[in-house]
């Protein structure tokens, strides 16, 4: 994962360099669209399931593979940081390391991409999520802030991205059911290993509140007051409301197999929701 040893690759830019730096997040965001888009051509031609989909539900399953690979990068720039990186370990609160800007930079860009996607997908299909709409603002600014301040250090910013554990084994879930395979042992599986990764989420959480409180200082000097303000209240959403709430969902899932996201309100009349999200056909009398 380091790459301390590889001479001339991407991690030895020169990172002080504003065109550097504003070069990677756009390259980031050009990455993650490209994945959405490879995304949505492989489906189309490869997946039943993708094609019977409506418009908005390709969409969610688009975006829900490009923040499955997002997933993956962030899963292994965090775990490193988390228990191997010596000059991380040693300073949590002003250590840097250059593998650490590329993926800060790169980051920046998924997440601008994150937003622009969101929000033109609600314009559009006139939906809205408020908790998506919150962490993806959040997670944005407060990597923009990483990019703009040389001082930040970088472990509470690749544990950050850690917490993207579960992206991908939400993606496999969310395609799964759509497949109609609720039923499975791998669907069952997958959605508990996600559950975990909700549980582990959170105990991540903690730990960066005492990364904060015994760093106190050295954060005070380091980040500008706006961008740690930004970065606590993100953290205490994501503490208090959008954990719990995201691990009390997925876990109502595995013992209901119902696709939250476009689910149609169960009629007065009681009709059962498919696990597609679809109401099924009412009987002819």
């Amino acid at each position: 994962m380091s790459p301390a040893g590889a001479s001339g690759s991407v991690f030895d830019l020169d990172y002080a360099s504003w065109e550097v730096r504003t070069a990677l997040v756009a390259a980031g965001f050009a990455f993650y669209l490209g994945v959405f888009l490879v995304c949505h051509q492989l489906s189309s031609s490869l997946s039943a399931t993708y094609r019977a989909l409506a418009p908005k539900e390709k969409v969610f399953w688009d975006l829900a593979a490009t923040r499955a690979v997002f997933g993956l990068q962030g899963a292994s720039a965090g775990l490193w940081a988390l228990l191997a990186d010596p000059v991380l370990q040693a300073d949590k609160a002003l250590g840097q390391q250059r593998w650490c800007w590329f993926h800060v930079t790169t980051a920046t860009g998924f997440f601008l991409f994150e937003n622009v996607a969101v929000h033109l997908s609600n314009t559009f299909f006139h939906t809205f999520d408020v908790f998506l709409v919150i962490h993806h603002l959040f997670a944005f600014l407060g990597f923009l802030g990483s990019v703009v301040n040389l001082r930040a250090g970088h472990y509470l910013a690749m544990t950050t991205l850690l917490l993207e554990m579960s992206t991908p084994f939400t993606c496999i879930s969310w395609m799964l059911l759509k497949a109609g395979w609720s039923d499975s042992a791998w669907w069952r599986l997958n959605q508990w290993l996600m559950i975990h990764m909700f549980h582990c989420r959170m105990v991540l959480s903690y730990h960066m509140w005492w990364v904060c409180l015994r760093h106190w200082a050295a954060l005070r000097a380091s980040l500008h007051p706006a961008h740690l303000g930004l970065f606590l209240v993100g953290l205490g959403l994501l503490t208090l409301v959008l954990n719990p709430y995201w691990t009390h969902k997925k876990t109502q899932q595995l013992l209901r197999p119902v696709d939250w996201n476009f689910a149609q309100p169960e009629p007065v009349g009681g009709r059962p929701v498919k696990a597609n999200g679809q109401l099924p056909p009412r009987k002819e009398q």
